[in-house]
C-alpha cells in the first residue's frame, strides 16, 4: 500500500468505498447474504489500515491535485493483531436486529369499517397556516424556487446575487437524504464561496439505485461528482480545489502572508488523525475508558487547543474574536472539519457515552459549533443526531456501543419525543412556534405522498431490499387505508397549528391499529435536513407520538 499509484484517491474514499462492499454485492444479487454483515467488521480493519498507509510517517499523503491537503503528515498507525480482528465479529447479532427493522407489517383492521372523518380540509388548514405564517415563510418557496436565501436541501438551483438568468457553470451531484460526508464539504464550500450551480440529487447505495445516467458519467457511483464548465470531477477534494482554481473571488484558503496560513497542513493532518480515530473506535467493540477512547479524547483536546491557537492569532491581529480553524473568517479547513465533527458529535454519545459538545472540557469546539450554526450555509446543511446514528451503520457496518452510552440512545431515538418538545443533549437552535409551523407547511406540502409512504407500514415490503434499514424504496403500500391515513394526517396538522396541542375530537372509527402503524412508520424516517430542520423535525416527531398514543 505504500507503493500504490493511487494518484488523487483520497484514503478517505477508499476506506469508505471498501466499507461498501457487501452492499455492492447486494445490489448485484438483490439480497444481502448473512456472510456479508459478518464481512463489515473485518472491512473496516483493512480499510483503516489502507487509509492509514496513506499516512506513513515523514512521507506526503499522495493527492494528486490537492495542493494543500499534500501538506499532510501523520505517524505509522500501531498492527492490528490478529484476535482484535477477530474480535470485531462481536456484536454482529446486536446489529443484525437493527438491520431487520421496518415496516410491511399486516394489519389486522377492516378497512371498510364504518367510520365519520372529522378533520379539517387541507385547504382550510393551507389557510390557518398562512395565518399564522410570517412575510418571510409565506415567501420561502418562491426564494427557494429562485435560488435565493439560506441554504437549504429542497434548492434544486443556487444564484446567490447573480442574476436570474444566470446559468450556472457548477453542476453538483450529491445524495437525495445528505448523508454523505463528502457532499457536505463541496455543498458547504459552494455555499460559503457563493458560486452558482445546479443541484442534481441521486440515491447512495444503502438505500437505493443509481440511475443509469448517472453511472455513465461515473462508472463507480461513488459522490460527490461535480462538472465544472462541463469537466466532469469525481473526487470532493479534486472538486474543491478546481473550485478555488476556476473561482479566485472569495477565497477559502488564506493568502501566504497571512498569519494564520502556516497552520494549514497542520490543521489538515490532524483532521485526518481525528477522523481515523473515531471511524477505528465506532466500528470496533471496545469498552468505555480503553486507549482508543484515550486516543480518541487526546486528538479532541487537539482540535481544541487549535482552536484556541486560532482565536488567540485573531485576537493579537486586531479581531474581536476568532472562532473558526483559521481565526476570524470560515475557510476550506472548516469545510473539511465540518462533516465529520458533526457526525461525531452525534455518534460519540450514541455509541461510545461520551459527549463531543462538552463547553467545559472542550470549550473551543462548542464555540466553534456555535460559530458554525450561526452562519446559514451550516445550519441550512446540518444534521441532527437521530439521523447521523442511523444513517453511519448502512454506509460503514455495524458500529459497537458501549453501556454507558444507554441514556443518550434512549434521548436520542425518541425519550424527548414527546410534548412539549424539550431540549436534551443536542441544541434545537429555534423557537417551538417557527418549527410547528414549518413542520406543518412540510406535511402539508407534501400530503399526497406522505399518505401511501405512511401505508408501507402495513403493506408489504419490497425487493430487493436495501441495506438502510429504515429504508425499503420498494416497498408496497396498503392503499386501502388511504382516506383514513389522510384524515390522520390532517389532524396532525390541525394539532401543530394549535397553541397547544388537542387531540381529544379525532375521527371516530379510524382503524387505530393501522394508523398507529403509519404515524411511528412516518415519525422513525423523518430525516434532516433532508425533510426539514432538526427543530421542526422534533416537533413532527412529538405531535406524531402523541396522535399515535391518542388513537
Amino acid at each position: 500500500f505504500h507503493t500504490l499509484p493511487l494518484g488523487s484517491f483520497s484514503s478517505s474514499r477508499l476506506l469508505w468505498m471498501i466499507s461498501r462492499f457487501p452492499r455492492d454485492i447486494a445490489r448485484r444479487s438483490g439480497r444481502l447474504p448473512l456472510f456479508c454483515a459478518q464481512l463489515y467488521p473485518l472491512l473496516a480493519i483493512v480499510s483503516l489500515q489502507v487509509s492509514q498507509a496513506f499516512h506513513v510517517a515523514g512521507r506526503p499523503v499522495p493527492f494528486k491535485s490537492l495542493k494543500f491537503a499534500a501538506l499532510s503528515r501523520l505517524s505509522r498507525p500501531p498492527r492490528t493483531r490478529p484476535l482484535a480482528i477477530l474480535a470485531q465479529f462481536g456484536g454482529l447479532v446486536e446489529g443484525m436486529d437493527k438491520f431487520l427493522r421496518g415496516g410491511g407489517e399486516s394489519s389486522s383492521d377492516d378497512p371498510n369499517s364504518p367510520w365519520k372523518d372529522q378533520a379539517p380540509s387541507w385547504e382550510d388548514l393551507q389557510q390557518k397556516l398562512a395565518s399564522l405564517q410570517t412575510a418571510e415563510e409565506r415567501s420561502w418557496p418562491s426564494v427557494v424556487a429562485s435560488g435565493r436565501g439560506p441554504a437549504n436541501h429542497q434548492a434544486s438551483v443556487r444564484l446567490f446575487e447573480a442574476s436570474d438568468d444566470t446559468e450556472p457553470r457548477v453542476i453538483l451531484y450529491r445524495d437525495k437524504a445528505a448523508w454523505c460526508p463528502y457532499c457536505e464539504k463541496v455543498w458547504l464550500h459552494l455555499e460559503e464561496k457563493r458560486v452558482p450551480y445546479r443541484v442534481e440529487k441521486v440515491n447512495m447505495r444503502c438505500y437505493g439505485d443509481k440511475p443509469d445516467w448517472f453511472m455513465r458519467m461515473q462508472p463507480s457511483g461513488g459522490i460527490p461528482v461535480a462538472k465544472i464548465d462541463g469537466q466532469v470531477i469525481t473526487e470532493s477534494n479534486d472538486i474543491m480545489q478546481t473550485l478555488e482554481d476556476v473561482f479566485p473571488q472569495n477565497p477559502m484558503l488564506p493568502a501566504s502572508s497571512d498569519p494564520q496560513a502556516p497552520r494549514v497542513g497542520k490543521l489538515l493532518r490532524l483532521e485526518r488523525q481525528i477522523f481515523s480515530s473515531w471511524f477505528r473506535w465506532l466500528v470496533s467493540p471496545s469498552r468505555f475508558g480503553d486507549s482508543q477512547q484515550i486516543n480518541f479524547e487526546s486528538l479532541l483536546s487537539q482540535v481544541d487547543e487549535e482552536l484556541k491557537e486560532a482565536n488567540d492569532i485573531a485576537v493579537a491581529n486586531g479581531h474581536k474574536e476568532g472562532r473558526f480553524f483559521l481565526g476570524d473568517r470560515i475557510s476550506l479547513v472548516d469545510f473539511m472539519f465540518a462533516p465529520f465533527l458533526e457526525r461525531m458529535a452525534a455518534s460519540v454519545p450514541y455509541y461510545k457515552g461520551l459527549v463531543i459538545r462538552d463547553p467545559a472540557r472542550w470549550p473551543h469546539v462548542e464555540l466553534w459549533f456555535k460559530a458554525m450554526e450561526e452562519r446559514d450555509s451550516f445550519k441550512g446543511i446540518q444534521s441532527d443526531y437521530y439521523t447521523h446514528c442511523h444513517d453511519l451503520p448502512p454506509q460503514i457496518g455495524n458500529c459497537f456501543s458501549h453501556p454507558e452510552a444507554e441514556k443518550y440512545r434512549k434521548e436520542i431515538d425518541g425519550e424527548l419525543w414527546r410534548l412539549p418538545v424539550r431540549q436534551g443533549i443536542e441544541p434545537l437552535n429555534a423557537g417551538a412556534d417557527m418549527a410547528r409551523r414549518e413542520a406543518a407547511a412540510r406535511v402539508i406540502e407534501n400530503r399526497d405522498k406522505l399518505v401511501p409512504f405512511c401505508l408501507r407500514a402495513v403493506g408489504a415490503r419490497g425487493s430487493p431490499r436495501v441495506s438502510a434499514p429504515l429504508s425499503d424504496p420498494n416497498a408496497k403500500p396498503d392503499l386501502r387505508f388511504t382516506q383514513q391515513m389522510d384524515a390522520a394526517l390532517r389532524h396532525l396538522v390541525d394539532a401543530m397549528l394549535m397553541e397547544a396541542a388537542d387531540f381529544s375530537r379525532l375521527s371516530p372509527g379510524l382503524p387505530s391499529s393501522s394508523i398507529k402503524k403509519g404515524l411511528t412508520y412516518l415519525r422513525d424516517r423523518v430525516s434532516v435536513p433532508r425533510d426539514m430542520s432538526f427543530a421542526a423535525a422534533q416537533q413532527l416527531r412529538a405531535h406524531l407520538n402523541e396522535l399515535a398514543n391518542a388513537l
